[in-house]
């Protein structure tokens, strides 16, 4: 044993020493300095459009015509108004700094203001969240302070891309997301009831968010049933203390989030009645039969008593919500699932990064593999010593890693959770050199696996496209004042220019489709108006339309794929379309549509 880095004999425990709180300050100094450091040059790493979506949401909230519960978007018309499927949970921290700074700052100064002040805030409470882990992962490990120091800096690096979610300017949901799961995580490793209580109320929150975590949390639960199934100790009570909080949560938030008339709405793709139903009814019939059979009960008796019940929901959710069969993604329709959901990169499985040479991601995951397979050893032998907990929650990360595999949006998941369980690891490893050995060689040779791959797929060569040039461009840092000359209306636009037209445009236009698969309609409209060479489905198209948006492209677009947006992408002129002569020269080109004359 090496006493460099473990403490023994009557020396102090410098792992116990170190409180929660120093703890905590380590993690997030070191969390701080990585998200200081990605917007140092403006420009955030994990940065995308969903920040400028939400800010349009919170922007119109703050204004006179917003109101709480109706997520109607005006200012997105497919032509049938937008609406949005984003909670007003993750609105709420912003909308409260804004009104605290609202006696000293105008709207346009303090809302950009609370995009700054909320993120490291919840970056606060991660590495709480983190801290709290990692106590209680190695409670009866002891490192000197410099190397676990070290450790609590090394996870935190590990965590990456999961870090950089919370800079300052990241408004997106995701950030919150992963401290839903990171509560449910840490929950899982107290295994007594507050921990319940944690694991409960992150699964609730993680639900009233989005849907994206469902499959980590559906684990989560898995595992928590098995071990009261089993027989294990506090499983039950975690199981009733879970559920309180699953009911407590998701009933407050369906009144204080989406109000009665969401609440009793069919959203396959949001919180609505459908996963109101299925957390409180499955909450319900877990605590029940918990509090009837206690934990001396058959394993076989406890399972049919969780089963039939647990059936009947199942069944009556069916009967209840069939369009929701479908799964949340139905009202894409099939020209926007191929010429958009089909080609975005987080959709699809690791080999897109292999294909396209994206191999900084590739390296986060092989990390995030081999750390997690260096710390199986250690998880296994907690759990033969009767600590569960943390074998569920190891499970949640694997399953999250797993998924990543699969579809690569999740990749956020893993890469933040994994790394609480590095210093179990080397704990682990410290105390048994043959256990090292075993899990040092079988984590080298799964990276060494993955690395493997980069030679075995070749990188792809990928022919750019019409469609793939109307989502690139986006007219940055161009000139949009010619919008101000126009009468407000209904704007025609590629998907990618959607945005940036909507900051620009003052009240009264709107824009036909943005790149959110609730959108999907209006992006059918604009691809079938852009690339369809028959005059009628094109004025079939832009007929609610009152202007064409299109910027001007450097690279020559093939007439044959896109007709119009081929030439309007030239700077050419199309019959029916007057262009409106901008204040200056931008390569931002506004046309207002004679449908008489519209070929």
């Amino acid at each position: 044993m090496d006493s460099a880095v473990v403490l023994t004999g009557d020396r102090q425990s410098a792992t116990r020493s170190f409180s929660l709180l120093r703890t905590v300050l380590i993690i997030y100094c070191t969390a701080l300095a990585m998200v200081l450091f990605d917007v140092a040059d403006g420009i955030l790493f994990v940065g995308d459009i969903d920040d400028q979506m939400r800010e349009l949401q919170i922007r119109y909230l703050l204004s006179p015509h917003g109101r709480w519960f109706d997520l109607s978007l005006p200012f997105i018309a497919t032509p049938d108004t937008y609406v949005s499927p984003w909670s007003r949970l993750v609105d709420l921290p912003y909308v409260l700094i804004v009104k605290l700074l609202s006696p000293f700052l105008s709207l346009e100064a303090s809302l950009p203001l609370s995009f700054l002040i909320w993120p490291p805030m919840m970056l606060a409470i991660f590495c709480f969240l983190v801290a709290s882990t990692v106590h209680g992962l190695i409670a009866r490990h002891a490192f000197t302070q410099l190397a676990y120091t070290l450790l609590l800096m090394l996870i935190t690096m590990l965590m990456s891309i999961g870090v950089l979610e919370f800079a300052p300017g990241r408004v997106d949901h995701h950030n919150a997301q992963i401290i839903a799961m990171m509560m449910t995580v840490a929950g899982l490793v107290r295994w007594d009831r507050v921990g319940g209580l944690m694991m409960g109320a992150g699964a609730g929150v993680s639900t009233v968010i989005g849907l994206e975590s469902l499959p980590f949390v559906t684990i989560a639960y898995a595992g928590l049933i098995a071990c009261y199934v089993a027989g294990v100790a506090k499983a039950r009570d975690l199981i009733v203390s879970a559920s309180a909080a699953m009911i407590g949560v998701i009933l407050f938030s369906a009144l204080a989030f989406v109000g009665p008339t969401g609440a009793i709405s069919t959203q396959c793709d949001a919180f609505s009645a459908p996963y109101i139903f299925l957390a409180v009814a499955f909450s319900v019939v877990l605590s029940v039969c918990a509090l009837i059979n206690d934990d001396h009960g058959k394993p076989l008796h406890k399972a049919l008593w969780l089963a039939l019940p647990a059936s009947g929901v199942c069944w009556g959710a069916a009967v209840l919500f069939p369009s929701c069969l479908a799964g949340p993604y139905g009202i894409i329709d099939p020209l926007s699932r191929e010429l958009w959901f089909a080609r975005i990169w987080q959709e699809r499985s690791i080999f897109y990064f292999y294909q396209n040479g994206q191999y900084d991601l590739l390296a986060l995951i092989a990390l995030t593999t081999g750390l997690l397979v260096l710390a199986f050893p250690a998880i296994v032998a907690k759990a033969k010593g009767g600590s569960v907990g943390p074998a569920i929650g190891f499970a949640v990360v694997a399953g999250a890693l797993v998924l990543t595999v699969f579809i690569t949006r999740n990749i956020r998941f893993p890469i933040a959770l994994a790394p609480v369980f590095l210093p179990l690891a080397v704990a682990s490893m410290i105390h048994s050199r043959r256990a090292s050995k075993r899990a040092v060689f079988a984590a080298v040779s799964v990276l060494a696996g993955l690395f493997g791959l980069w030679f075995a797929i070749p990188v792809g060569q990928h022919e750019f496209d019409a469609v793939d040039y109307m989502a690139a461009s986006d007219c940055a840092g161009q000139d949009f004042s010619v919008l101000a000359a126009a009468r407000p209306g209904r704007i025609a636009a590629p998907q990618g220019i959607a945005l940036p037209v909507l900051f620009a445009a003052r009240d009264g236009f709107s824009v036909g489709a943005v790149p959110f698969h609730r959108a999907a309609p209006g992006m059918k409209r604009m691809f079938e108006a852009f690339r369809s060479p028959d005059p009628a489905i094109r004025r079939q198209a832009l007929e609610p339309f009152d202007y064409v948006a299109v910027c001007r492209f450097p690279l020559q677009v093939d007439p044959k794929e896109a007709p119009l947006y081929a030439a309007l992408a030239a700077g050419q002129s199309w019959p029916g379309l007057t262009r409106i002569d901008p204040p200056g020269k931008s390569n931002f080109q506004l046309f207002r549509i004679d449908h008489t004359q519209l070929r």
